[in-house]
């Protein structure tokens, strides 16, 4: 085989895999899963002085 032929073999099989990528992050099965992780910032906040020295400790 030449080296143009697997060059794009190779270039095919990349972009297969890139749309299949696409594909998959913009599923809507995949949305709530994505919601979650965006709010996981927001799962750092103390709600009561009890619990925070509780998760302070953990961390130790």
């Amino acid at each position: 085989m030449e080296f143009a032929t697997l060059h794009s073999i190779l270039t095919l099989i990349l972009f297969v895999s890139f749309v299949a990528f696409v594909i998959w992050a913009y599923s809507k099965k995949r949305k709530s899963d994505f919601e979650e992780a965006a709010n996981l910032v927001f799962d750092d906040e103390p709600e009561s002085g009890k619990q925070s020295s509780k998760r302070e400790s953990e961390h130790e």
